[in-house]
């Protein structure tokens, strides 16, 4: 760190990656030493549907970005300095992800609070360990999310970033018996081929699932498409008078959750106006799901504790990201456009060896 320079990638305005985006040098990240932050060397930084969001200004109406800003959220790095009482030193390999409002892994050096990273995985390479987090926590707090049966649980496209990890931990994190994802033509085999135990691929190109799936035989489903209300016809209806096992599931990762769940997501407090639509929202979406059934909608909270119980099953031989191409952060806008186009697994940018 002798200079006082990085390279980063760099975000000069709102909108298409490929016009608003370059590789640039900005000054390094300040340090605290009494701050209950780390300043890390960013290994890999793996691509979300979170990042190009953020780019385009979905949200911008939220957060109120100073221009130019570094971008990125998940990161895989190395302690440089760490702030007292976070509980890492310099040298250790920790793997998390920025907060909603203050993004900016996509870069050599960034800093970064303890309570959002973990320690690395030991048996992933950094460019594996930084798909994990976004995607991991999305998985295990939707699971969590889940008290009834453990029959069959129905998690659409397979090879997608949430959706793979999902697949890998249903059965031995979620203690589900029977698994079930759809994929187009040309990933079918490729889901075969990285989860092996998934028990049945639809092809959804061929075929409509909803003809494939018998009607209500499944415990859990995940909406990854912002339309619960289309998966009730898949949901086991419970047995009459027995409610010991708990009610199925409809966990949305997409639907905007109520206002005091947005607010926790989005670390930001909304305005009156906001959080009555925000409500309204969420009230209008359940009165379309039956009560029969636990609809539930969020978004991924930086949770340290379950950071350590994904590297836990990583260890454990139980769960290991699907990746797509590594690129060079040189390439960073060729990543950030591949991963939009929603390819076989994550894509993932190597800031540095």
């Amino acid at each position: 760190m002798a200079t006082k320079t990085m390279k980063a990638v760099t975000q000069s305005a709102f909108g298409e990656p490929a016009k608003v985006l370059k590789v640039d040098r900005v000054p390094l990240p300040a340090f605290d030493e009494s701050s209950s932050e780390l300043l890390v060397q960013v290994k890999a930084v793996s691509v979300n549907p979170l990042d190009y969001i953020m780019v385009k200004g979905t949200l911008k109406f939220l957060f109120n970005t100073p221009m130019p800003a570094v971008i990125g959220a998940d990161l895989s790095a190395v302690v440089a300095k760490a702030g007292k009482g976070t509980g890492f030193k310099e040298g250790d390999e920790v793997y998390g992800l920025m907060s909603m409002k203050s993004q900016g892994s996509l870069a050599e050096y960034c800093m970064v609070p303890a309570r959002n990273v973990a320690l690395k995985p030991k048996s992933l390479s950094h460019e594996e360990a930084s798909c994990m987090p976004v995607t991991g926590l999305t998985a295990i707090q939707a699971f969590q999310r889940h008290s009834g049966p453990k029959g069959t649980a129905f998690i659409p496209a397979g090879l997608g970033g949430v959706g793979s990890v999902m697949l890998q931990l249903a059965k031995p994190y979620a203690g589900f018996k029977r698994t079930i994802t759809t994929a187009s033509t040309a990933k079918v085999e490729l889901v075969k081929k990285y989860i092996q135990d998934v028990d049945e691929v639809i092809d959804y190109k061929k075929v409509d699932p909803a003809t494939v799936i018998p009607a209500h035989s499944c415990d859990f489903v995940l909406d990854q498409f912002g339309k619960p209300s289309e998966y009730v016809r898949y949901v086991r209806k419970p047995a009459p008078g027995n409610s010991t096992q708990g009610k199925p599931s409809i966990i949305s990762i997409v639907t905007p959750p109520n206002a005091e769940k947005c607010q926790e997501g989005w670390e930001i407090r909304v305005n009156p106006l906001l959080r009555i639509g925000l409500n309204l929202m969420d009230w209008t979406t359940r009165l379309r799901i039956p009560n029969w059934i636990h609809f539930d909608s969020f978004f991924a909270l930086a949770i340290s504790k379950d950071l350590q119980t994904l590297a836990e099953l990583a260890d454990q031989g139980k769960v290991r990201p699907v990746i797509d191409k590594v690129f060079p952060i040189e390439q960073a806008v060729e990543a950030i456009l591949l991963a939009e186009s929603k390819p076989a697994g994550k894509v993932v940018i190597r800031i540095s060896d």
